[in-house]
């Protein structure tokens, strides 16, 4: 969605009164690490709009943004708008210059997805981008009609190749494309950029199942093509997703994604933002329906709609993303922007000397950049959601994480949403070389501080705690692993490694450090900026595990 300066313009009443703290005791969680559920895609925001108060931001401010935003959330999702709508115009330099400062800092690990705002305007019978250009009419905000068109009776098969061009056109300026939505919001009759699709076709407006159609064969003509998410509605609520799924080809979709602005409770969105709970029904709804293990469930764009850097959206953002992992079976998270001008952005504020109302350059930190950092800093891409099952408290929602073994790595966040502190009794995880992280954020208080590891933690009022579990000398794989003699035939030539199919790729030093890690990754992987020597190289195809000890020159 795009609103005016901040996520919109309405106001929310004063922060929730905090009570004196009141320990209540015993309070506990059992996590369930042997129960693996849905694999974690990753947690991101988006880098939609004011790419270009970032990119003139002074060097030091800059470089401070950069290692704020990519290697201080642990950054793994990076949503994108397509705005080359026009070929001729080629890509933007503000959206190549960020991709290339967050690969820098996570590599592979990141992967980024891209939503169309709007079709090029001349496929548009309002010959405008823009929604409020169509004068109110839905039959100008859509897909021009066609006679010819293969698809239907709009010109599906023009707009899917001017989605292959732009694609390839992003992808030879040096942003790879992971996953592509062909529409943002397609329901949603917008002023600013947009193009509806109805579910299906009608007389007046074209239809969303015909556009996948078309993209979808667009696109599988090129090699290695992006996966496609969909149908990415304005909110769950209403059977909205529901209505799309039920009338296009779910074999054309790599996953499935939306939006959270209305749960169905009837509310304004920054009411549901702060009651969580509203969405956790038709989450359920969505999860019990489309729950899979080759398509993730991704939520791609929520804010409150409303002014940003509220204390109480910390725990809001916290909960909602708790709702999600846990009855939702989502995968993946993406808060609406990962930086916003004039300082007021959901996880981070630009501020550019002389733009806006800027007088120096600065980046500021919302609470919500610490709701996303408890999860996205601790859990990787590749995870699994496991069970955690909380008694003792009522206010105490808790979703936990560990890593594809489940030897090595688990990681459990706390949300207290009552306003009286509880006492928990430290969760019963048990690693080899096992060391435990703890960090904490409290509503009008400190932010992402470390406490000690201990028995028993207090966990404040309105408060986020998340404790890691971590083997500090993990392994390398034995032969019982099914190294055998340790030359299973991988193909790998010098320093480059050559997979055919989507591969989990790990590599570990001789004293069973990781050193690289990368999901899903297909053709040539180059290890490079690793020093040479001896080391364990594992590649996942399918269920099956290759392993092979290696030496880098």
């Amino acid at each position: 969605m795009m609103f005016s300066r901040v996520c919109a313009a309405a106001k929310v009443s004063a922060a929730l009164a905090v009570s004196a703290a009141v320990l209540a005791q015993g309070a506990s969680i059992t996590v369930q690490t042997d129960n693996p559920e849905q694999q974690v895609v990753g947690f991101g925001g988006g880098a939609v709009y004011y790419q270009g108060w970032v990119t003139a931001l002074g060097a030091s401010t800059r470089q401070a943004f950069y290692d704020t935003a990519f290697t201080g959330l642990n950054l793994s999702l990076l949503r994108m708008g397509n705005w080359v709508q026009d070929l001729s115009e080629g890509v933007s330099k503000d959206d190549v210059a960020i991709v290339k400062a967050a690969k820098e800092r996570q590599g592979d690990k990141l992967k980024i997805e891209m939503s169309s705002w709007s079709a090029p305007a001349n496929l548009k019978p309002s010959n405008s981008l823009n929604g409020s250009d169509a004068g109110g009419d839905k039959t100008k905000a859509t897909l021009k009609t066609s006679s010819t068109d293969p698809y239907g009776k709009f010109v599906y098969k023009e707009f899917a190749s001017w989605w292959k061009q732009s694609y390839l056109a992003y992808r030879a300026a040096g942003i790879p494309i992971d996953y592509i939505s062909l529409q943002n919001e397609p329901d949603m009759f917008a002023d600013y950029h947009e193009t509806l699709f109805d579910p299906t076709e009608s007389g007046t407006v074209a239809g969303y199942a015909q556009a996948l159609n078309a993209v979808y064969d667009s696109l599988k003509s090129i090699e290695n093509p992006p996966k496609i998410l969909g149908p990415e509605p304005l909110g769950i609520g209403y059977n909205d997703f529901q209505n799309y799924m039920q009338a296009l080809d779910a074999n054309k979709l790599d996953g499935y994604a939306y939006h959270l602005y209305h749960s169905g409770s009837g509310k304004q969105a920054w009411e549901d933002y702060v009651s969580p709970e509203a969405f956790r029904s038709p989450m359920e709804g969505i999860m019990t329906q489309y729950l899979s293990a080759t398509k993730p469930i991704i939520m791609t764009e929520f804010c409150s709609m409303s002014e940003n850097g509220k204390e109480e959206y910390m725990i809001g953002l916290a909960h909602i993303m708790q709702v999600g992992f846990t009855s939702g079976g989502i995968s993946g998270y993406i808060a609406w922007e990962l930086f916003w001008g004039d300082g007021k952005g959901q996880l981070i504020g630009v501020c550019t000397k002389g733009w806006g109302d800027c007088t120096e350059d600065k980046i500021v930190i919302s609470p919500e950049y610490h709701a996303m950092r408890h999860y996205s800093k601790f859990v990787n891409p590749g995870w699994y959601v496991v069970p955690a099952i909380v008694s003792g408290a009522d206010n105490l929602y808790a979703v936990a994480f560990r890593n594809e073994n489940g030897k090595d790595s688990v990681t459990v966040v706390v949300i207290n949403e009552g306003t009286s502190a509880v006492s928990l009794d430290a969760p019963a995880i048990q690693l080899e070389n096992m060391s435990v992280t703890v960090v904490q954020s409290v509503e009008n208080g400190e932010k992402s501080k470390s406490i000690a590891a201990a028995q028993t933690y207090s966990l404040p009022g309105r408060s986020i705690t998340t404790l890691l579990y971590k083997n500090d000398k993990p392994t390398p794989p034995s032969k019982d692993d099914g190294c055998k003699d340790c030359d299973m035939g991988i193909p790998l030539v010098g320093r480059v490694l050559t997979v055919s199919a989507p591969s989990t790729v790990q590599l570990f030093d001789m004293q069973g450090r990781p050193v690289f890690q990368a999901q899903a990754v297909s053709g040539e992987v180059l290890f490079s900026g690793i020093p040479s020597g001896a080391y364990v190289l594992r590649v996942k195809e399918g269920t099956s595990w290759k392993v092979q000890r290696i030496q880098l020159r």
